[in-house]
């Protein structure tokens, strides 16, 4: 069957794919581009957003404001999440994610913590990442970055 059933033998479906509980394996890949880990949050923030560490006792992480110092961005779909089973929202520290910017990005360009979780190329003390495709649209926008938070 390629359903997770125990007991049985595996067989792809017509996609070639199964499904399992947990599988002991060593990869050499993975599908997605960010090391994240799990922290609470205030709220439910959307993808690519900014986060800081929050000087709130209820909640560990909240959306970076200019000058804060970033640990990282919401993540989209983590290659590898730490702290899976804890509460709150992947946080992308490392690799390749979409970052929330306002304003012209060129490729190459630092981006920086700038208000309500959005990055700008203005610099600011709160390094987010480098820029890894152009837009030049002014309004926000997901820009994919490498992170150097």
């Amino acid at each position: 069957t390629s359903a997770n059933t125990a007991s049985t033998i595996v067989a792809r479906d017509g996609s070639g794919n199964f499904s399992a509980g947990t599988i002991t394996a060593t990869s050499t890949s993975a599908q997605y581009a960010d090391l994240a880990e799990k922290y609470t949050t205030d709220q439910e923030y959307p993808i690519g957003t900014v986060m800081k560490v929050s000087t709130h006792d209820n909640y560990e992480t909240d959306a970076a404001m200019l000058n804060s110092i970033a640990i990282g961005v919401i993540s989209a779909e983590p290659a590898y999440l730490m702290n899976s089973d804890c509460d709150g929202q992947a946080i992308g520290l490392k690799g390749r994610v979409p970052v929330r910017c306002i304003g012209v990005v060129q490729k190459g360009q630092p981006v920086y913590a700038w208000e309500d979780g959005l990055a700008s190329t203005t610099a600011t003390r709160g390094l987010v990442g480098i820029a890894l495709e152009s837009n030049s649209d002014e309004t926000e926008k997901l820009v994919e970055c490498v992170l150097k938070t």
